[in-house]
């Protein structure tokens, strides 16, 4: 028997099913939402007069193309309860919207993703009582949403981004870079700047990563992107516009913004992630990811996407399509040991 469980419905699980499917194996999705998709069915394509490698391209039809397989069975609406091992085979416990069904699995992965954003620092911002502030859920559905000609309800004068909000900071559990703010703030900059080429735009900024091949910091300058090398120490408002509290060359300075833009990053789901742990012989690391106490050609316990590490869409599809060739291989040569 060859049927996967595959905990996580989001980029990484799907990728993982297609895959699996596409050499002949069977696999179920148990989805803890309404649906399939996770986050990145959230995410808006970040091209301005051109595409600027967002990666949503490279998802394509993925969450159609699932839905419709008949080899990849799909429980949304659920979560594992227990698992557990008996005759060389998965057992697993499945609470769904009918009750708690039981099914044999010949080996798990774990998608699991990351913590969702409502629970992750600036994530207060996300009410109405903020109109011109956006986190990077807020983002992401801007950059979704948008019109052709326009993004705000008025031509915004200045915009600033603030990066690494809520990462790189041991009080927030992310000592760690995130990977992905640079990435999708400064190519939601470029877009701004290409919607409204007379406002300036700011990036408060730590380190800046190389999104592109390059100078990528004299590319953004070269769009008329002002990159500000600090931390701010404040956000304040003036009226419903936000004040940026921030020190210089010239010293502590404040400025306000028609809009703000609170570049968070991605955080691990300790409490699920533990719980995971306790029913898969995983571990959770320091960081709060999980990872291997045994190697998973052992065990027939996998982990895939950003439940391991931040990843950007590149990096999760390609992190579940090496999980998804070890599982083909392992079923070609033979069960797990």
């Amino acid at each position: 028997m060859n049927n996967v469980l595959i905990i996580g419905g989001g980029l990484a699980g799907c990728t993982v099913a297609q895959e699996l499917s596409a050499a002949g194996l069977d696999s179920c999705i148990v989805e803890k939402s309404a649906f399939l998709g996770g986050k990145v069915r959230g995410y808006g394509c970040k091209a301005d007069a051109k595409c600027n490698n967002c990666g949503l391209c490279a998802v394509g039809d993925l969450w159609q193309s699932v839905e419709s397989n008949q080899k990849i069975k799909k429980l949304c609406n659920a979560h594992v309860i227990d698992i557990f091992k008996e005759n060389g085979e998965y057992k697993a416990l499945i609470q769904t919207d009918n009750g708690i069904i039981e099914e044999n699995f010949s080996e798990l992965v774990v998608a699991t993703g990351f913590e969702s954003p409502d629970k992750t620092t600036g994530s207060e911002y996300d009410s109405s009582a903020y109109p011109r502030v956006y986190t990077g859920n807020a983002l992401e559905k801007l950059m979704m949403n948008r019109k052709e000609n326009s993004l705000f309800p008025e031509a915004p004068k200045s915009v600033a981004f603030i990066m690494c909000y809520g990462s790189r900071n041991v009080k927030e559990r992310a000592s760690y870079c995130s990977q992905v703010c640079c990435a999708y703030s400064t190519r939601a900059a470029k877009v701004i700047k290409h919607y409204y080429p007379e406002a300036e735009v700011v990036m408060f900024y730590m380190d800046l990563q190389a999104v592109n091949p390059g100078n990528y910091a004299r590319e953004l300058e070269e769009a008329g992107i002002k990159l500000e090398r600090c931390r701010p120490v404040d956000i304040s408002f003036d009226g419903d516009k936000p004040v940026v509290a921030f020190e210089d060359e010239e010293g502590k300075t404040k400025r306000s913004f028609d809009y703000l833009f609170l570049n968070t990053g991605i955080h691990p789901d300790v409490m699920n992630n533990t719980a995971i742990a306790d029913i898969t012989g995983l571990r959770v690391r320091s960081d709060g990811f999980l990872t291997y106490v045994e190697q998973p050609e052992n065990t027939g316990v996998y982990l895939a996407g950003c439940a391991v590490a931040p990843m950007n869409t590149y990096d999760t599809i390609a992190s579940a399509r090496n999980t998804a060739a070890m599982l083909i291989n392992n079923a070609t040569e033979g069960s797990v040991k």
